[in-house]
């Protein structure tokens, strides 16, 4: 489709993890270390026999992704932890390389991942503003009309000529998502990095994407919230170890996410009053979900009072 922004067909991601097999412990830092010099000594000698006592696994964070994302469209990622929804990210960002699949992007990715990616630390605020806007593909001037704007979003003009290196979590978060979302990329990507900052500042954030997504721009967004997911996003893609399970309007993911396996339980009962939740004058024995109609259930849809 012409107005397709972001195309992804059959993408896998493998990772090849190492195991130190049983009985191969070391009881001292001396073996360790001895045990890794004998074994890069083996790896660079084609002759040589490998002393280390290592087993391999695969591990598949995305199996046969496949989804199509238009222009203006407002998606979040949801799922459980690990179930390759930053996996994706960093795939669609060009961070990481996919195993196999094909991806076609249409148009300037900004991407807010996790705190330190994106900027150097060596260099100040105002300098690693220029120097991102510069890898977006924007020229000095489309930089300087937008920089005080994305001063005064992230409140850091006190610190603008300190290296982003001494800046705390917070502040870093701040300018980063000022930079990403003020220099006009076709294509926002945000993960879950905004939990860093406080709530007033997540709010700010939020009103920002949807400002972004007012302007036609596209947003991935990935969350465990579900409020902020239905508030952003018309659509959502559902992962479920490393697949997609669901992907369509929002409030249908979240369904689907809330009714299958990940959902919490809608009864807890402690038969054992011991070991149940409180002290010597009162304690909590069961806990029950109850729906509008006063059935027990353990989904909900959250568009509803």
């Amino acid at each position: 489709m012409s107005d397709s922004v972001i195309q992804v067909e059959n993408l896998s991601k493998k990772y090849v993890i190492a195991h130190q097999e049983q009985g191969a412990s070391y009881k001292t830092f001396r073996e360790a270390m001895t045990n890794a010099a004998k074994f890069l000594a083996s790896s660079l000698n084609p002759n040589g026999k490998k002393e280390a006592n290592l087993s391999q696994e695969e591990f598949w964070a995305l199996k046969d992704v496949s989804f199509e994302i238009k222009q203006g469209d407002r998606v979040g990622i949801i799922g459980r932890n690990g179930a390759g929804k930053s996996t994706l990210l960093k795939i669609l960002s060009r961070i990481t390389e996919p195993t196999s699949g094909s991806i076609r992007i249409k148009g300037r990715v900004a991407s807010l991942l996790e705190v330190g990616t994106g900027f150097h630390p060596e260099l100040t605020g105002r300098e690693n503003i220029f120097l991102n806007g510069a890898i977006l593909g924007m020229s000095r001037g489309e930089i300087k009309r937008k920089f005080d704007e994305i001063v005064d979003f992230a409140e850091i003009e006190k610190f603008l000529d300190t290296p982003v290196k001494r800046y705390s979590s917070g502040m870093y978060v701040r300018l980063a998502f000022a930079v990403a979302a003020h220099l006009e990329p076709e294509i926002l990507i945000v993960d879950e990095v905004l939990a860093v900052g406080d709530s007033n500042f997540q709010k700010k954030c939020l009103g920002k994407m949807q400002d972004v997504a007012n302007e036609g721009r596209t947003i991935l967004f990935v969350s465990h919230s579900m409020e902020t997911v239905t508030r952003l996003c018309n659509h959502a893609i559902l992962l479920k170890q490393g697949t997609v399970q669901f992907a369509g309007r929002t409030d249908k993911a979240i369904n689907v996410y809330l009714q299958s396996d990940f959902g919490t339980t809608a009864k807890r009962r402690w038969d054992d009053s011991t070991r149940a939740p409180g002290n010597d004058v009162v304690r909590l024995i069961e806990v029950t979900a109850h729906g509008e109609d006063g059935e027990v259930t353990d989904s909900f849809d959250i568009t509803k009072p």
